[in-house]
């Protein structure tokens, strides 16, 4: 979008301007879909998702007058969608296990980096990835939204719909207990 500006291009793609709505989707997707792979670590479910989220833009980005808070908002749909998927499988039965996925396929399709991604063994990155794991939903997905997603801390607040303070203090914890689980694996190795 270095071209034209967010609003420029949302206009354009209200008014039906397929370049603009095509750069939307290249801009935006892989982020999309980064974060979802993160939060479900199932790749068709991720991709499945991501479209899912982008056809639900299509119908409301008519209706869009949030100036300015696009990316939450395009987050917020994403992370919705995600939740309404995995209350439909819970209710389901699904025998699906999402954390089951090696963190080898999580970390080479998703195109954000998390705290420690850049590891030098595949024992280390499987240890941070079982450390978030053993995190609550609620700190992971303010972790994936703020390094897969690159939200900032306010967008994160308001794709949540929750206090600025709430999101950093839970940011911060979230990191505080990462390290912490990471420390313990360090002395059971």
């Amino acid at each position: 979008m270095a071209e034209r500006g967010i609003d420029q291009t949302l206009r354009a793609a209200i008014e039906g301007d397929q370049a603009a709505w095509r750069e939307l989707v290249e801009d935006y997707s892989g982020r999309v879909y980064g974060l979802l792979l993160r939060q479900c670590r199932n790749a068709e479910l991720a991709e499945e998702i991501t479209q899912a989220t982008f056809v639900k833009i299509v119908s409301k980005l008519p209706d869009y007058d949030e100036q300015g808070r696009f990316e939450s908002w395009l987050f917020r749909i994403a992370i919705n969608r995600l939740r309404d998927e995995m209350r439909r499988r819970k209710r389901q039965a699904s025998t699906m296990d999402f954390a089951e996925t090696p963190p080898e396929a999580v970390g080479q399709t998703s195109n954000g980096p998390m705290p420690g991604d850049r590891m030098d063994t595949q024992e280390e990155h499987d240890k941070l990835h079982t450390a978030i794991a053993q995190l609550p939903e609620a700190d992971r997905e303010v972790l994936y939204m703020r390094y897969t997603a690159e939200l900032s801390f306010a967008q994160i607040a308001e794709a949540l719909e929750q206090p600025l303070g709430t999101v950093l203090a839970r940011s911060h914890r979230a990191l505080k207990k990462l390290r912490t689980l990471l420390e313990q694996s360090q002395e059971t190795a």
